[in-house]
């Protein structure tokens, strides 16, 4: 049967089914820009420059999400000064920016979503204007520990916390970490994060880990700081020092000089022993053998008939190249010096490992 022609233009007012399963949001709605009223527990100690929205005044690229004052307040009562709402304000949850350079730059309305849905619990709401947050370059790394702390707060533990939010609990330290340090060394955090001159996340982390940190002023924390310096600066002079050695010692020796020949009627003859990376120093050196004499390894094969034998017997006379010798011992230094042990222990943990696979491997 025939179908029938439909025109595109027609269906453009249709309304489009909602997809199965799925429960649809509230719909956004235009808001006067003065009732929407900045988070009081956003994230963020300062919004930055709002250069960047200025096009907001002809054209908002991107909705805000609120909730009701009634649900904000329901969660923080004792905000209820400070919010100021009206019966018909909401409170911006994600797009504190957006509102901010409504207001600068003259735009009357906003396009917002109002879902008290996420205002479940403070934690909801903190998580909402966290992850907003998360991604933009300016949320510096002290706000951001800021917010995770807050959030973490909302729990009765840091382990509840961390399986609720799926963080892990030294990720969660490693944040708080930064918040035992004095304000200005924060400061310094910031400033480094930024680009400038300052203190770097990783270093500062670890200074907070410092035992009893935070009870200290800010003379004692800069000299912790000065101690923990030169502490890395020494293990970076000690790793240097055992690599340098390492490679003196695995080094070749210069060829000493050969003596003069006491004839030159005939071939020079060698002495037997040269010394190469597969044959260091000490290691016996096969005579040479006539063409006409067979390999040993051949000869073992053919009276034991197996054709493997060879094989086994080059397996057998197989040594480390120089440079795997170099590298593995770079290896157990780095070892040694994050486990306070010698590399000669290390090596033979290592060796005795080894032995015991083949032993398994072969029962």
């Amino acid at each position: 049967m025939a179908g029938r022609l439909v025109s595109f233009a027609d269906m453009a007012d249709d309304e489009v089914a909602d997809e199965p399963g799925v429960t649809p949001g509230p719909p956004a709605r235009w808001i006067a820009t003065d009732r929407c009223l900045p988070n009081p527990r956003n994230p963020r100690d300062e919004l930055g420059d709002l250069s960047d929205l200025a096009g907001i005044k002809a054209r908002q690229l991107q909705s805000c999400l609120a909730i009701t004052p009634r649900a904000y307040l329901r969660l923080w009562p004792e905000d209820r000064e400070r919010l100021g709402a009206g019966p018909d304000d909401v409170v911006i949850i994600n797009g504190n920016r957006r509102q901010a350079a409504a207001k600068k730059y003259g735009r009357d309305e906003l396009l917002v979503v109002v879902d008290d849905g996420i205002a479940t619990s403070r934690a909801s709401v903190l998580r909402a204007a966290y992850d907003e947050n998360t991604g933009r370059k300016d949320f510096d790394p002290i706000e951001e520990a800021k917010a995770v702390m807050e959030i973490v707060a909302q729990y009765p533990t840091a382990k509840e916390a961390a399986e609720a939010e799926g963080w892990s609990q030294p990720w969660i330290s490693q944040r708080k970490n930064l918040l035992k340090l004095h304000p200005e060394l924060q400061q310094e955090v910031r400033a480094k994060a930024s680009g400038g001159e300052g203190l770097s996340i990783n270093v500062a982390r670890r200074l907070g880990s410092v035992k009893g940190i935070s009870d200290m002023g800010i003379r004692e924390q800069r000299q912790a700081l000065a101690d923990l310096l030169a502490d890395d600066a020494a293990a970076s002079k000690a790793r240097k020092e055992a690599r340098r050695k390492v490679r003196e010692e695995v080094a070749p020796p210069s060829a000493p000089e050969a003596p003069p020949s006491e004839s030159t009627d005939g071939p020079e003859t060698s002495t037997g022993e040269e010394f190469s990376a597969e044959n260091p120093p000490g290691a016996p050196v096969p005579e040479p053998r006539s063409e006409s004499s067979p390999p040993a390894s051949a000869a073992r094969a053919t009276e034991a008939g197996n054709a493997g034998a060879e094989a086994d017997a080059e397996m057998s006379a197989w040594l480390m190249p120089e440079e795997a010798v170099r590298h593995l011992s770079s290896l157990f230094i780095e070892r040694a010096t994050a486990t306070g042990r010698t590399p000669e222990e290390v090596m033979r943990e290592t060796l005795d490992r080894l032995r015991q696979e083949a032993a398994d491997s072969s029962s």
